[in-house]
């Protein structure tokens, strides 16, 4: 099994450099260390790590909640840990809406971290499990997403673009009925040449559309009478 690969984002040197002896004493492997917003998304796009342990507050304008808002755009799910003092309540509240797999006090204690990072894993990988995946390619790298993540697919010559819930988009060289053929068919119907839909996602049609959040999903005349009574059953 490979070595769980972690990016530490710590603007003090020192702190850093402690974390990393911790993480490989442990058998896990720190693959860098960023100091500041710009560098840690620098350093990410580089190694794509499995994790990433993020200080709240970091060298420069932006804070390590800045970049866990960036790890959440991503189209598959990272998991990231924040490092904290003393936060006010505003910098709490938002940290705790980007959803991280955890927070460790600082100084970080070495059975505090492996304990905080081992549930983490845990969870994810029980979370994962019960879910079921789809992997995706945007030519350079590939994503595993929940098909429950998926809301709809848009056919743009050679390309399909496939919709995440938060506004997530990954743009896959292939065509609409290639893409279908990877997804469960009794999720997902095309609803027009250039179109397919994950039926549990529309919230509302007409005999023009389907909608899909705030986003119309059009349906072609000669598909319009069998997902029209598809609606209707479902």
């Amino acid at each position: 099994m490979n070595p769980l690969r972690v990016l530490v984002v710590e603007d003090e040197v020192l702190i850093a450099g402690t974390i990393e002896r911790y993480l490989r004493k442990r058998g896990y492997e720190p693959v860098a260390h960023a100091i500041s917003y710009e560098e840690a998304i620098e350093l990410y796009e580089l190694h794509k790590p499995d994790l990433c342990l993020i200080d709240i507050r970091l060298s420069g304008e932006k804070t390590g909640i800045d970049f866990a808002r960036f790890l959440r755009s991503q189209p598959y799910e990272v998991l990231f840990i924040f490092l904290t003092s003393q936060l006010d309540r505003a910098h709490l509240e938002a940290a705790k809406e980007t959803l991280p797999a955890g927070y460790l006090s600082k100084p970080v204690q070495q059975n505090s971290l492996f304990t905080t990072i081992e549930i983490a894993v845990s969870n994810f990988k029980a979370q994962s499990a019960e879910k079921e995946m789809v992997r995706l390619y945007n030519g350079r790298q590939y994503y595993q997403v929940p098909v429950e993540d998926i809301l709809y697919l848009r056919a743009d010559h050679n390309y399909v673009h496939i919709e995440l819930t938060n506004n997530k988009t990954v743009l896959q060289r292939s065509s609409l009925r290639e893409a279908l053929e990877k997804l469960p068919d009794d999720t997902f119907v095309q609803t027009h040449r250039s179109y397919a839909v994950n039926l549990s996602k529309i919230s509302h049609w007409d005999n023009e559309n389907l909608y899909v959040q705030d986003d119309a999903i059009p349906i072609s005349r000669g598909r319009r009478k069998d997902i029209l009574q598809l609606l209707k059953q479902g």
